[in-house]
């Protein structure tokens, strides 16, 4: 059995395991348990999602493809959310540059970066290239969907 298939199906069990078993105190979402991404996963919607400000704040842009150049939202993201589908195609490559061009940060499905301004995500892949290491803040412009996050 594949990876990625182990995975959806510990994803599944365990959105299942959420939803049925009671909530006290704090909800799964404030806890920021594992649960939680586990929720999102399996309430998928098939797109990348970004906003201008954090938490949700702010313009919105989304794509279900590829994104050569993302217009309103260019050098303008303070949240990123990849609520893509499991099963191939499912990570995110974000570039510094139009085309995909210069370096590059990765995000998997389920993941979401609600406040990018902390400066605690950066442009991890390709060495050399322009925009390598430094924040994704405001400096995202366009992005690809990939089958996994790897250094390329």
């Amino acid at each position: 059995m594949s990876i990625k298939r182990v995975l959806t199906l510990a994803a599944s069990a365990a959105a299942v395991a959420v939803l049925v078993s009671p909530v006290t105190g704090a909800s799964a979402a404030e806890s920021g348990s594992q649960d939680t991404r586990s929720a999102r996963l399996a309430s998928s919607d098939g797109y990348l999602h970004v906003y201008t400000q954090p938490y949700g704040s702010g313009t919105e842009c989304k794509w279900e493809g590829n994104s050569n150049n993302w217009g309103a939202c260019r050098n303008l993201t303070s949240d990123i959310w990849n609520n893509a589908y499991l099963g191939g195609n499912d990570a995110v490559d974000l570039y510094t540059a139009p085309d995909a061009g210069g370096a590059h940060a990765c995000i998997d499905a389920g993941d979401r970066w609600i406040d990018t301004t902390t400066n605690q995500y950066h442009f991890t892949y390709g060495a050399g290239l322009e925009g390598f290491g430094q924040s994704i803040n405001n400096n995202i412009s366009s992005h690809r969907w990939v089958n996994y996050c790897s250094q390329h």
